[in-house]
């Protein structure tokens, strides 16, 4: 058995809850989307969290679990509300488990359009250049770490375990070469609005919209990203219904 733990979420279905957490900076981003879309940014940001419900409820011998609640030396898979996991991830680090190994990771998959000419051209070079650094080398849901008082920040964050993973003890880590996970980084991600900092006008979220509408249509054809097929479909459906307000 291995754990999930979701670092963190909110009621999406309730508006008020969502406005309550709401970064001040991000806030205009939200008011913009609902401006723009007769779907409301929260109700969006629930079918997607529905979506990656359902994909966790299929990951074999696996629980999700608040941290506190998980006991201390067991797995746990880190990830954020809308990342999707393998349904056979337990059982490949259960035949994995050696007690020397703090950190378990894999290849970073993700479904996304580039956010910046810079993204894209990084983006680019992964696909070109097998040699490419990651940035990262821990992404929001790419490792697992047995649970203990010094990986509780590994867990939380993905830059935190990247940092930790690229200085630690040798036979402390293990590069498993699969994909066993999916980023699901939707038009409503934070990253892809541009977050707290970068400006976002109305044109520009329109453009953004019709490239996510395609983005979906295609899913991936790796075969060993099969298992993510149902869970691509659902979202080109949730893009398919999200309709502009007329103006």
């Amino acid at each position: 058995m291995i754990y999930v733990w979701v670092r963190k979420t909110v009621d999406w279905q309730h508006e008020r809850a969502v406005r309550a957490q709401l970064d001040p900076g991000f806030a205009p981003k939200v008011e913009l989307w609902n401006e723009t879309f007769d779907l409301p940014f929260h109700l969006f940001r629930h079918r997607v969290w529905k979506i990656a419900q359902l994909n966790l409820s299929r990951v074999e011998r696996a629980v999700q679990a608040e941290w506190e609640e998980i006991p201390t030396g067991s797995l746990v898979v880190p990830l954020d509300d809308d990342d999707w996991l393998a349904p056979d991830l337990a059982t490949v680090l259960e035949g994995r488990r050696n007690g020397r190994r703090v950190c378990y990771r894999w290849k970073s998959t993700w479904i996304e359009r580039p956010t910046t000419l810079g993204h894209e051209i990084y983006s680019l070079r992964r696909r070109l250049l097998s040699t490419t650094q990651e940035k990262w080398v821990c992404s929001s849901a790419n490792y697992a770490l047995v649970k203990g008082a010094e990986t509780r920040e590994l867990a939380a964050s993905h830059m935190s375990a990247s940092r930790w993973v690229e200085s630690a003890a040798e036979g402390s880590v293990e590069a498993i070469d699969q994909r066993l996970s999916l980023i699901n980084r939707t038009l409503a991600s934070r990253t892809t609005l541009g977050g707290r900092r970068r400006p976002l006008s109305r044109s520009q979220l329109l453009r953004k919209f019709r490239r996510y509408r395609r983005l979906y249509d295609n899913p991936p054809a790796t075969p060993e990203l099969a298992w993510c097929r149902p869970y691509v479909v659902m979202m080109a459906d949730l893009m398919a219904a999200l309709a502009v307000k007329k103006r």
